[in-house]
């Protein structure tokens, strides 16, 4: 399946489902993730892989915030999930959730690319800058 696949596959869904796939793909990275590390170092690589994802356009939106807030349910504010993101972000840190995402197995791979189009089109669109990271997935 391509990139524009799932894209358009997460458009046609409801709101509802967008948030139930983003959910389900959230399972089985996080399990995947506790496998491979201690409960506090897999917590942290979660946290930057959605900071990657939602940072990836270099912009934090409040669409993203909303559907974050929706999907891992946590309850700081929109300032808080800002200044989060800006301090995760980083050339560093996108290497690092690469190299985690290319060790991972095709069907854990699947699911971390799932999540990563769920949170960069939960705004109705996806930048160039979202597709360049999410694609290198894909090959």
């Amino acid at each position: 399946m391509t990139l524009q696949d799932l894209y358009q596959t997460y458009l046609d869904a409801s709101p509802k489902e967008q948030i139930e796939a983003a959910i389900n793909a959230s399972a089985v990275v996080l399990s995947y993730l506790n496998k491979k590390a201690d409960t506090e170092k897999a917590a942290a690589t979660y946290l930057m892989l959605i900071a990657t994802y939602v940072g990836a356009d270099g912009n934090v939106q409040a669409a993203e915030y909303k559907f974050c807030k929706a999907v891992f349910g946590f309850d700081f504010s929109f300032d808080e999930f800002f200044k989060m993101v800006n301090a995760v972000m980083s050339d560093e840190t996108i290497e690092f959730i690469d190299s985690v995402i290319d060790s991972a197995p095709i069907e854990v791979k699947s699911n971390f690319v799932a999540l990563g189009v769920a949170i960069c089109s939960c705004n109705g669109t996806m930048t160039a800058s979202e597709q360049r990271l999410l694609k290198k997935y894909l090959d």
